[in-house]
């Protein structure tokens, strides 16, 4: 029998004070949050009627299965075997064995410490000994464990859908290079993710020296590491920054998620911790103070104690307004043309800054121009901050060729051979290149993947690749410490490594193995036992010692920036408007860009800001939504506020299940469709969309979710772009939303009371 509860009755305090709400159903007291809250456990609580949540279990289901011991892959080779009537060495049965490796991600990685049980990888969490992560990781890394397990993973090397075997791989890898050879590499291209391996280094080093006119291409559909343009015109060199944020007592923000979407974003979310960290009342004048301008809304700006709502492509007027308050000089001037922001922030934002020299720092967005960082590191060398709050690092710079060119190079047909290592080109290139058209106009192509996906499917060979729990390899961390990665479990499915391919197409035979030990001992010097030694030591820690990056001796090139700033032409940002709408492209928090949109347990997890699991959605502010006409012509708030005409009177909100409109953004002439969800906190007439949803072709629980947003995107607008419009389509579609899952059963979610109450109940 269920519990009946009969909530107080408000009481006059409460009646005239402020009102706490968690979500705007709350706030417009909405039907269908008036009967949940009723419930302590409401009908559905458990399963998302229809198929989605119990589809997640069996899929699940399916993948512990795959891990069980009905998987003959999952076993150790029989020369490995030892009977347990011999002791194993470091094996206690019943026990678990924990080994060093770590996560790589574009030019980064997450050192981790991984469980095993009966040689089977059963959870993953930080490495204690790189310091500055402690023990912590991140969602991506907890899950991807999963991913390992995963029943839809590719299973086998296939040639026009037959299957290849390991012999036939070696032998269509090594002729290749020897194809390519005579020409120097004439013909061949390379299309690869971003890596921080200082082994694919050393490879990429080889390749380019046998095949000088080979192409090699990076892409990564998302940017989060400052441009290396802003600091060589700012500072004349290959270097990158470092922000030291336990060392700051002011912080400037502009559109920098570095809580999330930042590389490194842990070790930063640590460090900004340390800054918030005080036992005792009189430590409270050392905390830090974080102001933050974005378009959306983060993480790190709900950390904010002061934030302003600003479109990300007005971002380069606020830097500039704010490099004339704190240094004095109007060179910056003309790019802080009209700027629409209340000049009273401005002001007191420098004023703090300017208090605090050598104390603050200043930081933008990964994707903002050059121009904005270049910007911020002139107000950081005003301040003193270099070298105290920010180090800068020297870095080798990439000589790979964008997705574009090798786009200009395959319309010329002067690619023959293309070789696609990782990535999904097919479904997150830029729209303007029509990447399916020109994959299969390329004579031969092969393909290194994870998952049979929209590219695997162009593509005339697929070689399915190795989980990062069974694969040898190596990485550096955001401050370039050298981490290990080393394989839990042999490939289940004898899938190949990135090195490996690479090595075979060089005509090297070695394994992931040997090619990491030859890195680790030309990094130590040493050969011999001595480097056998250096290499054991460096798999036990994880962590190679004393390889994190050195801080440069930098110093501002002011007539380098100016070069920089004066390519860009100075006129005002342009107004926004219902006719004129921004539309900001972010990374999702669970599927990143896609890469992970299979991971049951990922969709699973709800957006920390939004509370939507299993999609996505276009965001809107409630000013936005205020301003937006349904498809009759009528406007969406006749009669008062958006929040109580679309949500109390439509109940648009019931029983996790939010039935929102959906709408059809247009950028230039690009459409896609897409549940619209309003979410305060954005900027005005900002549209923010995360990337990563409406897969194809990735597996039963990542295909048909959400919408794709990479429609959208081209190369001259990869971040950000203006001149989008929306417009109601007439239907509805289901969100699932976790915000209201739970009712406080009638209890206050926030208590306050003036002080000499406290004092006189004491």
């Amino acid at each position: 029998m269920k519990r009946k509860f009969n909530h107080p009755a408000p009481t006059e305090r409460e009646l005239a004070g402020p009102k706490y709400w968690r979500s705007l159903d709350e706030l417009a007291a909405t039907p269908g949050f008036q009967a949940q809250l009723e419930r302590e456990f409401p009908e559905g609580a458990s399963e998302l009627k229809g198929v989605d949540r119990r589809h997640f279990l069996k899929i699940m289901a399916a993948s512990f299965a795959l891990g069980g011991l009905g998987l003959a892959g999952c076993r150790r080779p029989e020369k490995h075997i030892l009977p347990y009537g011999k002791s194993i060495e470091g094996v206690i049965p019943g026990l678990p064995l924990y080994f060093a490796t770590a996560m790589p991600l574009r030019r980064s990685a997450i050192p981790l410490l991984a469980e095993t049980h009966q040689g089977r990888p059963t959870k993953l969490e930080g490495n204690p000994t790189y310091a500055p992560h402690g023990t912590a990781s991140s969602l991506v890394a907890q899950a991807s464990v999963l991913e390992l397990y995963d029943p839809e993973r590719a299973t086998e090397h296939t040639r026009d859908g037959k299957k290849l075997p390991v012999a036939a791989v070696n032998e269509l890898l090594a002729k290749i290079g020897t194809d390519h050879a005579a020409s120097n590499g004439a013909g061949l291209a390379f299309l690869a993710e971003e890596s921080a391996s200082p082994t694919r280094a050393r490879l990429l080093a080889e390749l380019k020296r046998k095949f000088p006119r080979a192409i090699w291409t990076e892409y990564e559909p998302l940017t989060d590491e400052p441009p290396l343009a802003a600091a060589r015109a700012a500072f004349g060199r290959n270097v990158k920054p470092l922000y030291r944020f336990a060392k700051a007592k002011r912080i400037v923000s502009l559109d920098a998620d570095f809580f999330h979407a930042e590389s490194g974003s842990l070790y930063y979310a640590r460090d900004f911790a340390k800054g918030r960290r005080v036992t005792v009342r009189a430590e409270a004048e050392k905390m830090n103070r974080l102001y933050v301008a974005e378009s959306g809304f983060t993480l790190t700006g709900s950390m904010a104690d002061h934030r302003l709502r600003l479109a990300s492509s007005h971002m380069l007027a606020l830097m500039a307004a704010l490099a004339v308050k704190v240094t004095g000089s109007t060179v910056f001037a003309p790019l802080a043309q009209g700027l629409d922001v209340t000049p009273a922030w401005v002001d007191e934002c420098a004023a703090d800054l300017a208090a605090h020299k050598g104390e603050s720092l200043v930081l933008a967005g990964a994707h903002l121009a050059p121009q904005v960082h270049a910007i911020a590191y002139a107000i950081n060398a005003y301040l003193g901050n270099l070298g105290s709050t920010v180090d800068f690092v020297a870095i080798e710079p990439s000589e790979a060729t964008g997705i574009k060119g090798l786009a200009t190079a395959i319309k010329a047909g002067s690619v023959d051979s293309l070789v696609i290592l990782g990535g999904n080109p097919a479904y997150n290139a830029p729209a303007d290149l029509g990447w399916p058209e020109l994959q299969k106009s390329v004579k031969q192509v092969v393909r290194l993947g994870y998952y049979l996906d929209e590219t695997a499917a162009l593509a005339e060979t697929t070689l399915a690749s190795a989980h990062y729990l069974e694969s040898w390899g190596d990485a550096r961390t955001v401050d370039g410490s050298i981490v290990a990665i080393q394989p839990m479990i042999l490939p289940l499915f004898g899938g190949l490594t990135e090195l490996e391919v690479l090595a075979r197409i060089l005509g090297e035979q070695g394994d992931g193995y040997a090619l990491v030990s030859a890195t680790i001992a030309g990094l130590t010097n040493s050969s011999g036992a001595a480097a056998e030694k250096a290499v054991q030591r460096f798999l036990h820690d994880g962590v190679l010692a004393n390889s994190a990056f050195q801080p440069a001796a930098v110093r501002y090139n002011t007539q380098g920036a100016q070069s920089l700033l004066s390519a860009t032409q100075a006129k005002p940002a342009a107004a926004l408007s219902l006719a004129n709408l921004e539309v900001r492209f972010v990374k999702d928090h669970k599927v990143d860009d896609g890469r992970f949109a299979n991971n049951g347990w990922l969709q699973e997890c709800p957006d920390p800001i939004t509370k939507i699991s299993w999609d996505n959605a276009i965001l809107v502010s409630p000013r936005l939504a205020k301003e937006l006409k349904l498809a009759n012509g009528q406007s969406i708030d006749p009669k008062g506020s958006l929040i109580q005409v679309a949500r109390k009177e439509e109940a648009e909100f019931d029983m996790g299940k939010e039935n929102a409109p959906v709408f059809e953004l247009t950028v230039n002439g690009r459409k896609v469709r897409g549940p619209v969800h309003i979410q305060p906190g954005l900027s005005n007439y900002t549209v923010v969309v995360a990337l990563g949803y409406g897969r194809r072709s990735v597996g039963f629980v990542g295909n048909g979710g959400g919408f794709d947003v990479y429609p959208l995107r081209t190369t001259s607008a990869m971040h950000f772009v203006t001149g989008a419009t929306l417009a109601d389509t007439g239907t509805r579609a289901k969100l699932a939303n976790v915000q209201e899952h739970w009712s406080m059963e009638g209890r206050d979610i926030v208590r306050e009371a003036n002080y000499a109450e406290i004092v006189d109940k004491e």
